[in-house]
């Protein structure tokens, strides 16, 4: 993520980072009962004689669209889920494409941070340039025209409005449940042996909700929340105050659900006032930002979802799927191998393209929605939780994985994990003094005894 864009500009992609934890649907195990039900009334096609056609598709090409934020105030956490793209499809073409068709991004839209230019951005890409599938990054993506098409759309889910449709697929599933993240909070809280948290969020729901959520579960399971300020304004906040009342509460642990911007104000006010506080931030894990402000940050803890980058460094064959990516995005897209949003164009165009693998001789909008929805076990070759696709639009899931980082001297390393497995999988509905469950099967990294 860039810190050069305005600190509203992040709010948006803060639940973006949660991808996999928040955007819940793989792995669990549903009840039978309630399972059967919902599939009984969620189908997992195109309505019938919508998405039949295959608009975009020659004998050489498959022409894909992006929309998202390249100019005005939101361009700087929005602007760069494209270089992940780009780099997938090179790849994949430089191979020989797909059955000897490349797949092109061949319209690349700017919404301008304006819903109304997003609303004709959507019908451009759709109408006029007849594109196969559509990549969204853009806070204000709504689904109507896509679902209305049965377009294969996919990119980072923002206000939770990905869930229901067969043919919407944000990264790492497309059900959005802030209560999921808890449990992994508690148990970080538990490890750093903390006893009184710190809660610190702004006043708009993308960043308050998920502290609310947090606060709230923690506090039901018996945990001591001394301090909460949710009501921080989301540009230029004077977090002195409230870390001055944090002090005189005895916290020793925050949680922050503020952007970039924010957290480092948080931690050089804490340094300032010498305390000895655990933080725990959901913006902020990319080299960039600990490089530059490493002097703050040592000790800072990040919670992530996808494989973390220093885990190539660290445990070299262990994560192909992260080496590959780290490769192609140093070849087909340099500077952009550790920005969050990059990692969410990876993952959509993967997705992408193993959908149009799967579809076969029914090359269609509606053959890829309907192959798509048959996976099981969906991990962006390698680099995320799997999502099960069969359930993942409308149902969340029991069990949810992250992995630790702790930034320690020039880089934020991952922490907490067993042996070289990063990932720590928690029973979502435990969250008092919660232990690690058996990852799913197909998770990334070694297999677990």
């Amino acid at each position: 993520m860039s810190t050069r864009g305005r600190p509203i500009a992040a709010l948006a992609l803060t639940l973006v980072l949660f991808a996999g934890v928040l955007f819940a649907g793989s792995g669990g195990r549903a009840g039978a009962v309630r399972r059967t039900h919902l599939r009984r009334t969620h189908s997992l096609r195109c309505p019938a004689g919508v998405g039949t056609g295959a608009p975009g598709v020659t004998r050489t090409q498959i022409k894909v669209a992006a929309i998202s934020t390249l100019s005005g105030i939101l361009a700087a956490d929005f602007g760069s889920l494209v270089p992940g793209i780009k780099a997938y499809f090179d790849m994949v073409d430089a191979r020989g494409g797909v059955d000897g068709r490349k797949v092109v991004l061949a319209y690349d839209l700017d919404d301008e941070g304006l819903s109304s230019q997003f609303q004709t951005d959507a019908r451009t890409a759709i109408e006029q340039d007849h594109a196969f599938a559509v990549v969204v990054s853009s806070y204000w993506f709504t689904p109507s025209y896509f679902v209305a098409t049965c377009t294969p759309t996919y990119g980072d889910n923002v206000d939770g409005n990905w869930s229901g449709a067969p043919n919407l697929y944000a990264a790492g599933g497309s059900v959005l449940t802030l209560k999921t993240i808890v449990p992994a909070v508690a148990y970080l809280i538990d490890r750093t042996r903390s006893k009184s948290v710190a809660i610190l969020a702004y006043n708009v729901s993308t960043s308050s909700d998920l502290c609310r959520t947090t606060g709230q579960r923690l506090r039901a399971a018996g945990y001591h929340v001394s301090f909460t300020d949710l009501r921080l304004p989301p540009i230029d906040a004077n977090l002195t105050p409230d870390v001055q009342r944090l002090q005189r509460a005895g916290a020793d642990f925050v949680v922050s659900c503020m952007t970039v911007t924010g957290n480092v104000a948080l931690a050089r006010d804490i340094q300032q006032y010498g305390l000895h506080v655990h933080q725990l931030w959901f913006d902020g894990a990319d080299a960039t930002v600990v490089k530059r402000y490493r002097g703050l940050l040592q000790g800072v803890y990040f919670d992530v979802q996808s494989v973390p980058e220093t885990a190539a460094r660290l445990y070299p064959g262990v994560y192909p799927g992260l080496q590959t990516y780290l490769k192609a995005m140093g070849h087909y897209s340099p500077g952009y191998a550790d920005n969050a949003l990059s990692l969410v164009g990876w993952e959509s165009a993967a997705l992408l393209v193993a959908g149009i693998r799967a579809a076969r001789s029914h090359l269609t909008q509606a053959g890829v929605v309907s192959a798509t929805n048959r996976f099981t076990a969906d991990t962006a070759g390698g680099l995320q939780q799997p999502v099960d696709w069969r359930t993942a639009h409308y149902l969340g899931t029991k069990e949810s994985c992250t992995a630790f980082e702790e930034v320690k001297g020039v880089h934020a390393v991952p922490v907490l994990g067993k042996g070289k497995q990063v990932f720590l999988c928690f029973a979502t509905s435990h969250v008092r003094h919660p232990e690690p469950v058996a990852p799913p099967r197909g998770i990334p990294g070694p297999r677990q005894s």
